[in-house]
């Protein structure tokens, strides 16, 4: 009787841990390809239309002035990657001539696009240069370096 117990109580164990790595591999890998491209989980599907910008190359998405809150981390600007293109987009955020990005998204698939995001350096009230250096990546499974563009956009922090 006690032996059966102990069997029951392995055999329980073993589910719930089964079950628990299945969940946690299940998770994660949602997240991530077989090729180590890990897409944004906050981008989300774009809704908008672009003004037409003909039908060769890659679609760079324009950015002018903007603004965000002094003192704050948390950004309200759309990173995009228009639909119709056949890559991934990644962005590199930095300000006036420091190369260090104070922002670095994941993959952000066609169609989609990041809404609001993290800096990791809030900026004091004042006018500042910034520059959005997208990277775009193949989709065909070999995540090959495309043509990138750097925009640069007025930013005020008030």
């Amino acid at each position: 009787m006690k032996k059966n117990r102990i069997i029951i109580i392995c055999i329980a164990l073993f589910i719930v841990l089964a079950g628990s790595f299945t969940a946690y591999h299940f998770i994660h890998s949602s997240q991530e390809n077989t090729n180590g491209v890990v897409i944004d989980k906050d981008a989300t599907e774009w809704e908008k239309e672009l003004p037409n910008q003909g039908d060769q190359g890659i679609k760079i998405p324009g950015y002018g002035n903007l603004s965000v809150a002094a003192g704050e981390k948390n950004w309200n600007i759309t990173l995009l990657n228009p639909e119709g293109n056949n890559c991934y987009f990644k962005y590199n955020i930095t300000v006036g001539e420091n190369s260090d990005p104070i922002y670095t998204s994941d993959y952000i698939e066609p169609g989609k696009a990041i809404k609001s995001f993290k800096v990791n350096k809030a900026l004091k009230k004042g006018d500042y240069t910034i520059y959005m250096n997208i990277e775009t990546y193949s989709m065909d499974g070999e995540n090959t370096r495309m043509n990138g563009a750097s925009v640069k956009a007025n930013l005020q922090a008030v």
